[in-house]
């Protein structure tokens, strides 16, 4: 999947959370860019940090293949990794290149998400 289809999910997810969208990151096997990054965000990460995420990412895309053939559910098209102050998701396009989205926590609650909800349900 080309740098475009990760250009058209940063318009789109700045469109939709707005100030909730932390960073963007596209990837392939020449290197990371930085699609979109929050100010706040962009203080709190060197660039070496940002290689360490390019290079944790990569390593899961190499992991595609073996996650699809260990279940029945067809391809793999995205992990989700909730944290307390922040949601990364990635969508790994093939074992060498993915985005990489990080949004504010609370962005499960304000949209009224089914994994906020169940979220939700587990705090109570």
């Amino acid at each position: 999947m080309p740098v475009t289809s990760a250009e058209a999910l940063t318009e789109f997810l700045r469109d939709r959370v707005g100030d909730h969208l932390r960073s963007v990151i596209y990837y392939d096997d020449s290197g990371g860019d930085v699609l979109y990054v929050r100010d706040d965000v962009e203080d709190e990460y060197t660039d070496e940090d940002i290689e360490q995420v390019v290079r944790d990412v990569r390593l899961e895309a190499v992991e595609k293949p073996h996650q699809e053939s260990l279940y029945e559910h067809g391809p793999l098209n995205a992990t989700i990794r909730c944290f307390g102050e922040a949601v990364e998701m990635h969508f790994p396009h093939d074992e060498t290149s993915g985005t990489a989205v990080a949004l504010d926590g609370e962005v499960f609650a304000i949209h009224n998400t089914f994994i906020g909800q169940c979220m939700d349900v587990m705090d109570d």
